[in-house]
């Protein structure tokens, strides 16, 4: 058994020692009195033996004595006194004591005692036994009277030694000392042997945790049953409280892989949260805010008066007061809020166009904050205004196209008409000068409605793959001539051939105009590059541009170090008649060609420029993978045409250009059939052969592609001529650039027409 401070060996053996020497000492005290209570009876009597021994000797000297006094024998008496006095002597020595013999007066007859005694302590009528203290201890004394003599006789115990000496009973006190030393030892064995084995069974089965098995004894029986019991109580309380942390823990792992996924939600969204207690300090901030608001870190915004930071002025610059805060006011209102334009600050001083939603949070019956969404419209505001852009740049394009078609049916009979005058007055000088000034003015007129086409595209391109380094290279010389001398042409040309699908007659007219406007910003002196490059327009860019499908392209850029332009020109530099020169400088169509001619051939434009740094236009064509088609130059001819009784049907809704173009087809030869709409033309062919079918391509009611559909159905292989002044996609580009239909761009000349009719019936 371990016996330590805290065990059951130490609380029961040491109080166990404690008390056998309680019971030790006071078994010694015991004997101690028991032996001093004897010793004192023994003294009494054993003193009291001698002193009757002593009377026996005072008793028979009192007959002698008391026979010489009445024989008044002085020498008896005397000698029978010395005797006794021997006697007496002879009778302590033998016995062991010591003798004293006092007169009336107290003082020492007689003594076998080797120091001389006090005689006061002996003096007085004590007789009888009694103790005093002397010199060398205490003294037992057993005192009597000879009164006859007048003698006090005294008899003192010589033995200082005590009776448990005396009579070798301290050998008592080692024996007690060994038995209380055995009482020990069987105490402990006892314990040992009734405690250990239960104890260490027990502490064996409850570090285990396992039931404690009955030991046989009683009382440890009903602590094992308790602790059984209490293991038991244990084990279901533990499940209990088992099943409730893992309930807890399962719970607080729902709660943190919610907490981690709604935080991941709200720091993967695009639009900026942060939350605002009452009094505008910022209590939560997400990615997206920090992002928008340019700060890194959480710590930045958090515990901050977050909307003094972001929130401190109007769209227009005019600072906000704290008390006119939309979203404070709505936590004072309990409302929420919602701003579709509004500025925000950013960390590093530069304003944020956003657009916000405050919500109210609310708690116990009161508002508790509020949770603040907000989003970046500045891409939004530059898209809209790009579509606002856009839109009026389609509106002025379809009015500038109705206008371009109501000039080239005006300018059609026009220009016809004057060829007609001028071959009619073949020799007349003087009037051919006078038809010349019309048609140069009508010449003049055509080419302005022609670049009215060409921003509204609405013209008929000749589209195919050319090589642009090649066209700027033949057409530089043009280009350098046109220009001022002072002004120095550059080319940064690509290294490799790229191919686009284009007009190329369109394509030097945009080098030109852009040129020219390049001249127009530029003083006395400068230089213009122009430059060539493949590139690539990606998703970022089309987002940018809505109206760009990303993919390779060909930049055609054209610089100059001019005066530049602010971004106001800017905005408006396409529209058509708008210009920053003065009056008589120019029409204002140049540029408007320019983005016209790009558009129509599925590009894209770009302008980039700052006043007095020079301004960049870039132009990017769509590549494709065929090879440029080489240049052919066709030498044109004059045109004879019979119409060897050919059937022409003409169909045309515009008067004058209906009655001048059945006016040459007729004094052409060709038997006419006029309509003025496609209803009429049908009704006009039942029953009659035909072989051309010449038709404008914008009617009421069924445009010259519908019409001619209809009449293939009873004339297959019927051959067809349009004519416009714009196609309005009725022709589309495709079925232009591949040359399956044949096309007249009004107004036209008697050998335009002409040669036409002569393609379109040989083909």
């Amino acid at each position: 058994m371990t016996i330590d401070r805290k065990s059951l060996g130490y609380s029961l053996i040491i109080p166990s020692i404690f008390i056998i020497a309680v019971v030790f000492i006071s078994l010694l005290f015991l004997i101690g009195k028991i032996t001093d209570t004897v010793q004192s009876d023994y003294n009494r009597f054993a003193i009291s033996a001698v002193s009757s021994e002593v009377q026996k000797v005072i008793s028979t000297a009192a007959a002698e004595i008391t026979t010489a006094r009445l024989a008044e024998n002085a020498m008896v008496i005397t000698t029978k006194q010395k005797s006794v006095l021997e006697e007496l002597a002879l009778l302590w020595a033998r016995l062991e004591y010591d003798g004293l013999i006092t007169d009336s007066g107290g003082d020492v007859l007689f003594t076998t005692l080797a120091v001389a005694p006090d005689t006061n302590l002996f003096s007085g009528s004590s007789v009888g036994y009694y103790e005093v203290d002397g010199s060398t201890g205490k003294l037992h004394c057993y005192a009597i009277k000879f009164p006859l003599w007048g003698w006090k006789l005294v008899t003192i115990s010589r033995h200082e030694s005590s009776l448990l000496s005396r009579n070798k009973t301290v050998v008592l006190i080692p024996l007690v000392a060994a038995g209380c030393i055995l009482m020990v030892g069987g105490i402990f064995l006892v314990l040992r042997k009734t405690l250990r084995d239960p104890v260490r069974m027990m502490v064996s089965a409850v570090a285990k945790g396992e039931p404690v098995e009955p030991t046989g004894v009683t009382e440890f029986d009903i602590v094992g049953n308790a602790v059984n019991d209490a293991f038991q109580r244990l084990r279901e309380r533990t499940e209990t409280l088992q099943e409730k942390l893992e309930e807890r823990a399962r719970v607080q792992t729902q709660m943190r892989l919610k907490d981690e996924h709604i935080h991941r939600l709200l720091s993967f969204t695009e639009e900026g949260i942060f939350g605002v207690d009452v009094d505008g300090t910022c209590t939560f901030c997400n990615r997206s805010c920090l992002d928008l608001l340019g700060y890194e870190r959480e710590e930045q915004l958090l515990g901050t008066p977050i909307l003094e930071l972001i929130h401190h002025s109007h769209p227009d610059g005019t600072p906000c007061p704290r008390h006119k805060c939309a979203i404070l006011q709505g936590l004072l209102d309990g409302e929420n809020v919602h701003n579709e334009n509004e500025v925000f600050w950013r960390s590093d001083g530069s304003t944020l166009q956003v657009e916000y939603w405050s919500h109210i949070i609310t708690g116990a019956g009161r508002t508790a904050g509020a949770v603040v969404t907000f989003i970046d419209i500045s891409q939004r505001k530059l898209l809209e205004d790009q579509l606002i852009q856009a839109q009026k740049m389609e509106s002025v394009g379809c009015l500038a196209g109705g206008i371009a078609h109501d000039f080239n049916n005006l300018l059609t009979p026009i220009i016809g008409y004057a060829d007609l005058l001028k071959l009619s007055l073949a020799g007349n000088e003087k009037e051919l000068s006078k038809i010349d000034i019309v048609l140069q003015a009508a010449e003049k007129a055509k080419e302005l409605v022609k670049q009215l086409l060409s921003f509204s595209r609405k013209q008929v391109l000749e589209i195919r793959t050319i090589d642009l380094n090649q066209t700027l290279v033949e057409f530089i010389s043009i280009l350098q001539h046109t220009v001022r001398e002072s002004i120095v042409i550059r080319l940064n040309l690509a290294d490799k051939v790229y191919g686009i699908r284009a007009d190329g007659n369109q394509i030097e007219q945009v080098i030109m105009n852009l040129a020219v406007n390049a001249q127009d910003a530029i003083g006395e002196r400068g230089v213009i590059t122009i430059e060539t490059a493949p590139v690539l327009l990606d998703d970022e860019y089309a987002r940018q541009y809505p109206d760009v499908t990303p993919g390779k392209y060909l930049m055609l850029a054209v610089t100059d170090d001019g005066c530049g332009m602010d971004l106001k020109t800017q905005q408006r530099i396409f529209e058509p008649f708008f210009t920053t020169k003065g009056v008589g400088h120019g029409t204002g169509l140049g540029l408007s060609t320019v983005y016209g001619i790009v558009r129509q051939h599925g590009g894209n434009l770009s302008v980039c420029s700052e006043p007095g740094k020079g301004t960049t236009f870039k132009c990017y064509f769509p590549l494709v993978e065929e090879m440029p088609e080489s240049e052919q130059h066709i030498v044109r001819s004059q045109v004879s045409l019979e119409g060897e009784q050919r059937i022409i049907l003409l169909v045309e809704d515009n008067e004058m250009v209906r009655k001048f173009v059945e006016g040459m087809l007729t004094r052409q030869g060709f038997e006419v059939l006029v309509a003025e709409h496609p209803q009429e033309a049908l009704q006009l062919v039942e029953s009659r052969s035909l072989d051309l079918l010449i038709t404008d391509v914008v009617m009421p009611h069924m445009s010259g592609p519908e019409l001619h559909a209809t009449l293939l159905e009873s004339y297959p292989g019927l051959k067809v001529l349009y004519m416009s002044g714009y196609t309005s996609n009725a022709i589309t580009l495709q079925e232009s650039q591949n040359n399956r239909v044949k096309f007249l761009q009004k107004p036209f000349g008697l050998d335009d027409f002409f040669r036409k009719i002569e393609a379109v019936l040989a083909s």
